[in-house]
């Protein structure tokens, strides 16, 4: 007699629910064997078929089936311990529901050179009994492309490959073909593996399983992956979601197109997946990612999701082919080494770029991004220091900047300026886009710290002190200046009110004696004016070589007259 196992009430509430979960695809029909016999003798099960992905399969205590040839099973139950399945070299047993055992014991409940393919839509792959014990196991999730296999518990083979679609667990993966130093784990590419456990061959920490390859992606919030070599080959991408990185027990290498990003909730530091050299390396966590060492990256430095940072004594260099995406940056120290003429070098963003244009290219190129504070008053709140050992010859330089950035500056009034050792100079620009965020300067020929600001700060003259003096001469103004860069010279205004324009008194520019240079100096000017008391207020306006003009002071003088008695001499 036939067992079927219906699911709904009626067969019509059945058909209506059959898009809402399993039940269009759940085993429907009970099969369990008699005795030890091949899987594929029709007689030998209850349901008189060999089972298909449609039928609930129960493997009894005392039996074991063969397969010699590939087949079915919708959920598979096997009763432990013992084993249940012996699978044929080459064979597959592709199982469409729910991988179970009756107890804890699992060890060598499935056994054999064939494999156990978990195959078909989302659901749970494996039951709360199942545990990590088969180490001979040969296991393949083969998923429906789009579709997600789901599980809380670990599980343990000596291969195991997830082929396609997306197997995502909060529990171990362990692969271990019962020795030490071997079991091997492949995701393939397009397939996924998201983990929230360790991968490891056994549930001790550091303990290596032979290989893990990933040509698809593995997505890890675990503290560990250990294997003698983990290979995140061409077009593979490790996923590295904990806020400490991961410890990596064995050699971890990342070939030529494979890629490691960092996708966290919160910021994240960098662990043992970051070697001394990546190919591609992408942040997409909006908090940000801090390196813990010095690396280099050879190809694509994709800043989508958030910024990298680096400290103290590490330093990011980017190879002589690197480029940079996104609009999220790099803080603190860049590198290239060996730059060539002609070329655009990015530095952590697609709009901050040296191109060395003519010359001798430097051996190397660091550049540091400080951020946070002005480097002067008004200046954008970011600073850029640059160094280029052995550069001869000129340059263009490019530097971005965050609109949050602007410190009240105009953007189309933005240039770049250069710190000379004493004083921040303009420098001027070539070329400015306000879209993108950036200013950029040709025919740069030495580098030091530079910053972004407005064209009228700091301004072309640092004056120091400016007073006034009442002599019976005249009113005597003195000023002094720290240094005059862009200074062409002065002109002095008096008014007799503070609220007025003062007139100018000058009658020509009194002429900077420094002009151009570094350093400072002493003028002095005198008023004549006429025997009348009063309360005068002057001005100092300095004038810089393209003719803008800046006032300083008032200072205010008031003069006061004297009556003195006639005196005269007796006859």
């Amino acid at each position: 007699m036939k067992t079927r196992l219906w699911r709904g009430v009626i067969l019509f509430s059945v058909v209506l629910l059959a898009g809402a979960g399993r039940l269009d695809a759940a085993p429907l029909e009970i099969c369990q064997p008699a005795a030890t016999e091949n899987w594929a003798t029709a007689s030998n099960w209850s349901c008189s078929h060999a089972p298909t992905g449609a039928d609930a399969v129960t493997i009894p205590s005392g039996v074991t089936l063969t397969l010699s040839a590939d087949g079915d099973a919708g959920d598979l139950t096997l009763t432990t311990p013992g084993t249940r399945v012996s699978l044929g070299a080459g064979v597959m047993l592709n199982v469409y529901g729910t991988l179970a055992t009756t107890g804890a014991t699992t060890s060598a409940t499935i056994a054999g050179e064939g494999r156990v393919r978990m195959v078909g839509g989302s659901r749970s792959l494996f039951a709360p009994n199942w545990g990590a014990g088969s180490t001979g196991l040969r296991l393949e999730i083969a998923l429906d492309n789009g579709a997600v296999g789901s599980s809380n518990q670990a599980i343990k083979g000596g291969q195991i490959l997830v082929s396609s679609g997306t197997y995502s667990t909060t529990a171990d993966v362990r692969p271990d073909d019962g020795a030490a130093n071997t079991g091997r784990l492949d995701i393939a590419a397009g397939a996924t593996l998201i983990t929230a456990g360790n991968i490891e061959r056994t549930a001790t920490n550091g303990t290596q399983a032979s290989s893990i390859i990933v040509s698809g992606t593995l997505a890890s919030s675990g503290a560990y992956i250990s294997a003698n070599t983990i290979t995140i080959a061409n077009g593979g991408l490790l996923r590295v979601r904990r806020n400490t990185g991961l410890t990596i027990a064995g050699a971890i290498n990342y070939a030529v197109g494979g890629t490691l990003e960092y996708a966290g909730s919160t910021a994240q530091t960098t662990g043992g997946e970051l070697t001394t050299t990546v190919a591609n390396l992408t942040v997409a966590n909006a908090a940000g990612v801090t390196l813990d060492k010095s690396t280099t990256v050879n190809g694509q430095l994709a800043l989508t999701g958030g910024g990298l940072a680096t400290t103290g004594a590490y330093t990011l260099t980017l190879g002589d082919a690197a480029v940079c995406t996104g609009d999220y940056e790099v803080t603190g120290s860049i590198q290239r080494i060996n730059p060539s003429l002609a070329t655009g070098y990015c530095f952590g963003h697609p709009n901050t770029v040296l191109t060395f244009t003519a010359g001798t290219p430097p051996t190397s190129v660091s550049l540091k991004v400080s951020r946070g504070a002005p480097p002067f008053a008004g200046a954008v709140m970011r600073q850029y220091t640059l160094i280029a050992p052995g550069f001869s010859g000129a340059a263009t330089v490019r530097l971005h900047y965050l609109d949050s950035e602007l410190n009240g500056a105009t953007e189309a009034n933005l240039h770049l300026w250069r710190f000379d050792g004493a004083r921040w100079r303009l420098m001027g620009r070539s070329a400015i886009d306000p879209t993108n965020n950036y200013v950029e300067l040709a025919g740069v020929t030495t580098f030091s710290d530079w910053a972004i600001a407005e064209d009228g700060e700091p301004t072309a003259v640092t004056v120091i002190d400016f007073s006034a003096e009442a002599r019976p001469d005249g009113v005597h103004l003195a000023w002094e200046t720290a240094d005059e860069t862009r200074n062409a010279g002065f002109h002095i205004l008096r008014s007799d009110s503070p609220y007025t324009d003062g007139q100018r008194i000058t009658t020509s520019l009194i002429p900077s004696q420094t002009a151009g240079g570094v350093g400072g100096a002493r003028y002095t000017f005198v008023d004549p004016l006429p025997s009348v008391a009063a309360t005068r207020f002057y001005w100092l306006e300095d004038v810089d070589l393209g003719g803008a003009t800046a006032r300083h002071g008032p200072v205010v003088v008031t003069q006061h007259l004297l009556w003195l008695p006639l005196v005269t001499a007796p006859e």
